[in-house]
């Protein structure tokens, strides 16, 4: 088998444009979860159609032919076309190099796949890179359904498609419209054939999804055949997409600009090698394929993946916009100031959707009402209203901050419509009904999985940030403007109850999860990282240090952070399952990445000035080791959500976690602005 079947299996690479459409697949293109496809269309609404699951792609020379292409069977793999795979490379796009077997310079194929950043448009790109001329022999596998779902056993056996097809002397569009949905796709193939030709591949089967308790069988269906010939060194590209490609030169041009500037791995095939050698070129030794400023450069548009429509989606593929996630990963944009343009124009889009003092928890999407059921999505809101402030320092910008703060913040004091309160002595108390309200949201039958009702430490550690910004957004307003303004008091005087109250949370070597009445709630989450690494921290350094040395002995992972202590009775190792078992664990052991940005603060807060930067550097180097070599050696090309709680962790949840991505960026932005200072 080959050597690198199992060492891409489990990691996937992604592809997505600033429409909320995507391509997604593993690093040997054997579709595993139904999402899993070249093409996956989006409106502005997050409605996604899954149009293209890939390609049926036969090569031919002098006799001899082999498939590029594997569909997964419950009984098998067919065709073998994953044994043909000398490497994949998974960013700054897929890139797959195929030979003939054995693996020879005779016979070298590159493919690339593309994705346009403002439309729903995939290209793929095949280079000859060996001694001889090849043929190509394609059949486009179409799906055309919702990407929720897939085609059952048998049902395209009688399904109408409208097939078009129309040539000229630059090249064939071929078109396909399905009567049931009115789902359409469009492709274009320069100077080739094209015939119409139908068939059904029946029964592909989606492991990842049967996993998971879903059904994980479903068909797929040709309607054209394609072919060409390449020369050595020649290329070929095939373009995909859900609108009519009214210019294909121009398409195919803005699409590869889009990528163009972007490093590419220490060992890419640029181009045919007559002296006989590309093979021994390429690592085959885990090597780093990236230094450590490509690297950077990876992870920032790794992040950038998740722009969406001037927002931000939470994940892909299933997600859509989140207000918590929104405001995490707008976080770690501040640091790049040719964001801020898109961070203001999303923060200003939120002001107009507050409710009541709450933002959206969730934003409209295929076709479901915004929620607002969230408490710390808001706080999060006007902290960045203040780091934003901070970066942009004018009055104008000031002024409309204040505001919106005070809009909010008076919404959560005189509150009547949300279930929660606030206590005589200044907390935020969640009613049971709304012990869903912050990260921790999983419900099973409209019950909370992991309750969070009383008073969550982070939520109130969050209320304290957000009226600490508001008074210094009011003081450095003043400082810049001639018309002073009043701080509201009846906000202010929140502040001190809060920090009084605080101490209630405390216990012998760590803070509670949460207070029901006054009693402590003895769960050892990481819910007080989030606390403890804000701005404005409630505990001591003593304290934080404590914090931290538990979270570190009971908490840390390579892959980020435990949802709740090993010791304790309800952890849950895997992640697995039923979707069921799989809520049980969600937030009761897995390791969430995005927690590292809470672990790595904290330990900041607790030794930073005990300890030199340089050793604080290596410090967090090492906590995010794991993420920066896996990019560096080209083994991932996104941060997934999840890990299992206890090793081995293997990813779960969705594979490209917008939260995820922004924390491994914001860590290495303190990370690289700590040194540059140091020079």
């Amino acid at each position: 088998m080959n050597n690198y079947f199992m060492e891409t299996h489990h990691h996937e690479w992604i592809l997505t444009n600033r429409v909320g459409g995507y391509a997604l697949g593993t690093g040997n293109l054997i579709n595993q979860r139904k999402y899993h496809g070249l093409l996956i269309a989006s409106d502005s609404e997050f409605n996604r159609r899954h149009l293209v699951a890939g390609i049926e792609e036969k090569i031919e020379w002098r006799g001899e032919s082999f498939h590029l292409d594997s569909n997964n069977y419950s009984n098998c793999i067919y065709p073998e076309g994953f044994l043909y795979l000398v490497k994949p490379w998974l960013r700054p796009y897929p890139i797959f190099l195929y030979s003939a077997l054995p693996h020879q310079n005779d016979i070298l194929i590159r493919k690339e796949i593309f994705m346009d950043e403002q439309s729903n448009s995939v290209m793929l790109k095949y280079t000859n890179l060996g001694h001889h001329k090849l043929h190509f022999e394609f059949h486009p596998k179409y799906t055309m359904i919702n990407h929720h779902e897939i085609n059952p056993p048998g049902s395209l056996e009688g399904e109408l498609f409208r097939t078009e097809l129309n040539s000229d002397e630059s090249g064939t569009a071929f078109n396909a419209l399905r009567e049931s949905n009115q789902y359409k796709i469009y492709g274009y193939l320069p100077k080739g054939e094209v015939k119409e030709n139908r068939y059904n591949y029946y029964n592909v089967f989606y492991p990842w999804e049967e996993m998971k308790g879903y059904p994980g069988i479903g068909d797929q269906i040709t309607l054209f055949e394609l072919s060409f010939d390449l020369g050595v060194g020649e290329s070929k590209l095939i373009i995909f997409s859900d609108q009519p490609i009214v210019d294909a030169n121009h398409l195919s041009s803005t699409i590869e600009k889009r990528y163009a500037e972007l490093p590419k791995p220490h060992d890419y095939p640029m181009a045919p090698d007559q002296d006989d050698n590309l093979l021994s070129t390429i690592d085959y030794n885990d090597s780093q394929l990236f230094n450590h400023e490509e690297y950077l450069k990876i992870l920032e548009f790794a992040l950038t993946d998740f722009v969406c429509n001037d927002d931000i989606v939470a994940g892909y593929p299933w997600y859509g916009v989140w207000g918590r996630d929104t405001m995490f990963v707008l976080n770690a944009m501040l640091h790049n100031p040719k964001w801020r343009e898109l961070v203001e124009k999303i923060l200003q889009k939120y002001s107009c959707c507050i409710r009541d003092g709450l933002i959206p928890n969730v934003f409209p999407e295929t076709g479901r009402d915004a929620n607002y059921d969230s408490i710390d999505a808001t706080l999060w809101y006007v902290i960045l209203l203040y780091k934003f402030g901070k970066k942009r320092n004018t009055v104008k910008n000031w002024l409309f901050s204040i505001k919106t703060t005070e809009q909010i913040l008076k919404g959560i004091i005189t509150n009547k419509n949300y279930p929660f309160q606030i206590r005589a002595d200044g907390l935020i108390d969640l009613k049971p009904e709304f012990s869903h309200a912050t990260w921790m949201d999983v419900r099973i039958d409209g019950k909370a999985v992991t309750p969070r009702d009383g008073a969550p430490i982070e939520v109130n550690a969050l209320w304290y940030n957000a009226i600490c910004c508001y008074e210094d957004m009011c003081q450095l307003y003043n400082q810049k403007s001639s018309r002073q303004r009043k701080i509201d008091s009846v906000i202010i005087d929140f502040m001190d109850k809060v920090r009084i109250a605080f101490h209630k949370y405390w216990l012998d070597e760590y803070p509670a999860d949460r207070l029901i009445g006054d009693e402590p709630v003895r769960e050892f989450r990481p819910n007080g990282l989030i606390a403890a690494s804000l701005p404005w921290s409630l505990f001591n350094r003593e304290q934080m240090q404590m914090l931290f040395e538990k979270s570190y002995h009971e908490l840390y992972t390579n892959y980020g952070i435990r949802t709740l202590s090993p010791i304790d009775v309800r952890f849950r190792k895997k992640y697995y399952g039923t979707q069921i078992e799989r809520d049980k664990a969600y937030h009761n052991g897995s390791v969430w990445a995005w927690l590292l940005a809470a672990f790595c603060g904290t330990y900041l807060k607790a030794y930073k000035g005990i300890k030199t930067a340089a050793e604080i550097n290596n410090e967090l180097s090492n906590f995010i080791r794991n993420f920066r070599n896996s990019f560096m050696k080209g083994h991932i090309a996104s941060i997934a959500e999840i890990w299992d709680g206890d090793a081995p962790h293997f990813p779960k949840g969705t594979p490209a976690m917008a939260l995820s991505v922004a924390a491994l960026y914001n860590i290495e932005m303190y990370i690289s602005a700590q040194e540059d200072h140091s020079k």
